[in-house]
C-alpha cells in the first residue's frame, strides 16, 4: 500500500512542476513591453531637456529664467530617478544620441 501512495506522490510532484514550467514558457513577458515603454518615457524627458538646454545653451543655468530653471531641473531629477537608476549606460547613450540627432534633422 505504501508504494501506491508514494508513487501517486511522485506522479503529483512531478505533474505540478511540469505545469508550473510550462505555464512558465508558455506565459507572455511584460518584462520587454516595459522596457520598451521605460525606454519612450526616457526618451521623451531626453527631448525635453535638451530642447531647454540648446535654448539656453550660451548662458549659464544661474541666469535662466527661473520656468525653465525649474523645468530643466525636474527633468534632470526624472531622468536620475526614473532613467538613469534602471536603464544601461549604453541605452542611455543610444537615447541621448538619438534624441540629439532628431532634434537637429527637425524631427
Amino acid at each position: 500500500m505504501k508504494p501506491i501512495i508514494l508513487l501517486i506522490l511522485v506522479v503529483g510532484v512531478g505533474s505540478a512542476l511540469i505545469g508550473s514550467m510550462a505555464i512558465q514558457f508558455f506565459a507572455p513577458t511584460d518584462n520587454n513591453t516595459a522596457q520598451l515603454d521605460l525606454q519612450e518615457k526616457c526618451e521623451k524627458i531626453a527631448a525635453e531637456g535638451f530642447k531647454i538646454q540648446v535654448k539656453y545653451s550660451e548662458i549659464d543655468f544661474d541666469k535662466m529664467p527661473a520656468e525653465d530653471a525649474n523645468a530643466l531641473q525636474y527633468l534632470d531629477d526624472l531622468w536620475i530617478n526614473d532613467c538613469v537608476s534602471k536603464l544601461s549606460p549604453e541605452t542611455l547613450f543610444n537615447i541621448a544620441q538619438k534624441v540629439e540627432r532628431d532634434y537637429y534633422s527637425g524631427e
